[in-house]
């Protein structure tokens, strides 16, 4: 595994990868990763080396997360998906695969919208699917910044923050996340301000009239879910996995499992309502 800089127009995004294996099957494909905020590329170590086997891989620290450059607070989806295409034009040649997890999945969108031919298969791992009563109501008053604090009180702020939305979380991964945030900083809800502004139905359209090939992945304990069915709804095309034990963090709580479902992606495997193999367990 490797990790970069990559200058662009909107600052530096840092990128981990994994490539330059063999690959029995012929030609490997390449695979874009984006994590869900305010979290990092760090939640994709464990699957960077699995996938790596067969394909090459990236994962950036989507900006103003991880190791890559603040963004203003005022930050759009748009000029993210632009970001990080520049990220992905310095590292690899030719259409890609792309999966998001979460934000991450709406990054994948308007990545996917401004450069369809870019991609050969969009995978949305936990699409959220909002509705224009949601998006105010968190545009108004959800996740506001935490305060540094003398005494170290910001740090049990975030650590509360974490466990109320992962009650099951053991402290390992709760520690890992404290450090993501504490990378975003004070203010770490940028993406999801982005998030809740972007038009994500026009994004979808420009997806489906273009026919790309799209797979929903689905976890049963996974903390948006319930968004699931709505997911379905708006991507009626779409071939689905769903993973009846997986959690927000199956692709490194199994990463074997995880990336025998992307591994038939490419292939076009995927068929709708078959549970993934591999993380049934």
């Amino acid at each position: 595994m490797t990790r970069r800089d990559v200058s662009g127009p909107y600052g530096v995004v840092h990128v981990r990868s994994c490539t330059g294996g063999t690959n029995a099957e012929g030609s490997r494909p390449v695979w874009i990763l984006l994590h869900q905020s305010p979290l990092s590329s760090r939640r994709f170590l464990p699957l960077l080396p699995v996938l790596g086997r067969w394909a090459d891989v990236y994962a950036p620290d989507t900006p103003g997360y991880g190791d890559s450059d603040p963004t203003p607070p005022t930050w759009s989806v748009e000029e993210c998906a632009a970001s990080l295409w520049s990220a992905v034009d310095a590292v690899t040649d030719g259409p890609v695969h792309l999966m998001g997890r979460a934000t991450g999945s709406v990054l994948a969108v308007a990545m996917a919208a401004a450069r369809l031919d870019s991609i050969q298969h969009l995978v949305l791992h936990g699409l959220p699917v909002y509705t224009d009563q949601e998006r105010q109501d968190r545009l108004a008053d959800f996740a506001p910044p935490y305060v540094l604090s003398s005494d170290g009180s910001h740090l049990d702020c975030i650590w509360r923050r974490i466990t109320g939305e992962y009650p099951w979380a053991g402290p390992k991964l709760v520690t890992s996340m404290v450090a993501d945030y504490l990378a975003a900083g004070p203010d770490f809800a940028t993406a999801y301000r982005a998030m809740w502004r972007y038009p994500l139905a026009d994004g979808l359209a420009q997806v489906r009239r273009a026919e790309l090939p799209v797979t929903l992945l689905t976890g049963g304990r996974d903390r948006i879910a319930f968004m699931a069915e709505r997911a379905r709804r708006v991507l009626p095309d779409a071939a689905e996995y769903v993973m009846p034990q997986a959690t927000d963090f199956v692709a490194e709580q199994d990463p074997e499992g995880f990336a025998d479902v992307l591994r038939q992606v490419p292939g076009g495997v995927a068929r709708q309502g078959v549970p993934a193999p591999g993380t049934d367990h």
